[in-house]
């Protein structure tokens, strides 16, 4: 059987479907690489964008306090979900979680809450721009990942798209980042969030797509929905430790605080879970360096904020930087290579 464009065919190798953008073994794969693929790649952008707009509700969402709004944030998008879990989990064919893929989301949920906890803390002690900058190497903290844990290789152009996603988060951050002991608390409580935050997403990475033993990969509903419950829970606990308030706030509040779990949560985080079966964990995250620029130009629609002189230079980096990897999507060593790699 001939090789596919990126990995090898998972038909070849016995499961259940081929979910490789680009595969030009199977009919999946030829469908995958006509319009059906292309529009799958845009899915992360459109993620992304929707991600933007956490911003602007957070802010909407004033009294309420940083770890009270991401706990009620994680709270609608799980009431959200579960009717669908509910339905699907009714429905004889769909493969139920293994005990691996329990402890995937079980270690999605909870670096999710730590991701939130850590860098939404982190905006009391630091700037928004140092917060911001730090998390947006989660891209690269990923992409080292994958290519060392899932075989997805990267070469120069990857590199270079990640330098590009660096320098131009850099011109945009660069000149209000803080530097005092007080902020380096912030610093570093805004990286460990961006840590939390990739190993998150890793996760559906692993938990997703179905694996090469023939295990089918976890439905979205079944997977979102105790992910996001699972944080949930543990962002109460430390908004319970941390003395912060659940209420009562005004109407404003709770409808930004519902805004805020509907949009960049219900829509956003979501559609990155979804691609993750379907493309590479660089081609997904290397989306979010888009996200402050969204966040920006809602920032000046909606607050009449003057954009910086970076953002002007550093935009262009970023859009450069996903135009390369979604060009250019890493290649993925085979079933039987990394199976030989790991004896």
């Amino acid at each position: 059987m001939p090789r596919a464009r990126f990995v090898d065919c998972a038909l070849a190798y016995g499961l259940r479907s081929c979910t490789v953008i680009g595969c030009s073994v199977c009919e999946e794969g030829r469908d995958a690489r006509g319009m059906g693929g292309r529009l799958i790649r845009l899915v992360p952008l459109v993620a992304a964008l929707a991600y933007a707009w956490a911003a602007i509700f957070i802010r909407w969402a004033d009294p309420a306090e940083p770890i009270a709004i991401a706990f009620y944030r994680m709270l609608v998008a799980t009431v959200f979900w579960l009717p669908f879990y509910i339905s699907r989990r009714r429905r004889r064919d769909t493969p139920r979680p293994s005990r691996l893929q329990w402890r995937y989301i079980l270690l999605a949920g909870l670096f999710l809450c730590v991701h939130f906890a850590t860098w939404t803390s982190s905006l009391l002690y630091t700037t928004v721009a140092s917060a911001v900058f730090l998390i947006l190497t989660q891209p690269v903290m990923v992409a080292v990942a994958a290519h060392f844990i899932l075989g997805e290789r990267l070469t120069g152009v990857h590199w270079f798209a990640l330098a590009l996603a660096v320098i131009g988060a850099a011109l945009i951050f660069g000149g209000d980042i803080a530097l005092s002991r007080r902020a380096l608390l912030g610093d570093a409580l805004a990286l460990i969030g961006a840590v939390f935050a990739g190993a998150y997403l890793f996760m559906a990475r692993l938990a997703r797509p179905d694996s090469r033993d023939g295990t089918p990969g976890v439905s979205l509903p079944l997977y979102l929905t105790p992910v996001y419950g699972i944080s949930a829970i543990g962002l109460a606990v430390v908004t319970i430790a941390f003395g912060q308030s659940f209420g009562p706030f005004p109407s404003h509040a709770w409808l930004a605080l519902l805004g805020l779990g509907l949009v960049p949560t219900v829509i956003g985080h979501s559609l990155f879970n979804w691609a993750l079966r379907h493309l590479g964990a660089l081609p997904v995250n290397i989306a979010l360096v888009i996200e402050p620029i969204g966040a920006s130009l809602l920032a000046i629609a909606f607050f009449s904020e003057t954009p910086s002189r970076g953002l002007l230079f550093g935009s262009p980096l970023l859009i450069a930087a996903v135009v390369l990897v979604f060009l250019h999507p890493p290649r993925q060593d085979s079933p039987v290579k990394r199976a030989a790699a790991a004896r």
